[in-house]
């Protein structure tokens, strides 16, 4: 009967080399996945690398109604998990009193959705616990209570977006740049109103809004047209207003509705 052939040093040495870069392998992985320092109020980086920032810009100068609160939070919760963990989500409205400062009533970053997170290194259901309680709650509570709000005597839609271009933490730099629209699209402010002007474009190009556009390429702009029983303008129309006016800020427009 035939001897089994005995491992010679070289397998073992082999076997000891492969354990070791396992055990390395594990430790590389750990120090990559490492959280960076935080700011401890919002959640978000402190070298301020935003791998994302999306702004929810919701116009609720009409006030929504009970039936609305579905479908917004169905289309919010959709946008928040796709954040990258550190991701910035910021939430503002039109601000009738000062056009060029919209309203901020909201802005964190993503703690990372269960979507995203490592199954060999990280609990899934309590990295969705955490998603839930530290950022996705405290989003929601704020933006039913916006869309509850009183009336607004004005919507400085483009104004808005203006301010939120401007702002520091939407620039470049920042990572993937998002602008989500929730809105029913009509501007109406002192200096352009589409109740007065349609979707003129000339009456548009005499305005301080169209003399200061703001530089937006690379961002995308996604607008969820809120919906009405009957529009003040055709609805294709007013988003093709829209189409024309991100062309030339070098943003890209789109909608889902």
């Amino acid at each position: 009967m035939a001897r089994s052939r005995e491992k010679g040093p070289w397998f073992w040495r082999g076997m000891i080399g492969a354990m070791l870069a396992s055990v390395f392998g594990l430790f590389a992985l750990a120090a990559f996945t490492a959280a960076p320092a935080t700011v401890a109020e919002t959640g978000c980086r402190m070298d301020r690398k935003d791998p994302a920032h999306t702004v929810l810009l919701i116009d609720q100068s009409d006030p929504f109604n009970p039936n609305d609160l579905g479908w917004v939070n169905e289309f919010v919760d959709n946008e928040a998990r796709t954040l990258p963990r550190f991701g910035r989500l910021t939430v503002v409205t039109p601000n009738s009193a000062d056009p060029y400062d919209a309203k901020i009533i909201y802005s964190h970053c993503s703690p990372g959705s269960a979507d995203h997170a490592n199954a060999f290194l990280q609990n899934p259901r309590m990295i969705e616990d955490t998603w839930r309680d530290t950022f996705y709650e405290p989003m929601a509570k704020e933006i039913e209570t916006a869309l509850m709000d009183k009336r607004q005597p004005s919507s400085p839609l483009f104004e808005a977006v203006y301010s939120v271009a401007d702002r520091a933490d939407f620039q470049s730099s920042r990572g993937d740049r998002r602008i989500i629209l929730i809105s029913d699209l009509m501007q109406h402010s002192e200096e352009f109103s589409m109740y007065r002007s349609g979707t003129n474009k000339e009456a548009f190009s005499r305005t301080r809004i169209a003399g200061q556009m703001p530089q937006m390429s690379g961002v995308e702009i996604v607008a969820r047209v809120v919906p009405r029983q009957e529009y003040d303008l055709p609805m294709s129309d007013v988003k093709a207003f829209w189409n024309d006016y991100f062309a030339q800020t070098g943003a890209q427009f789109s909608s889902v509705n």
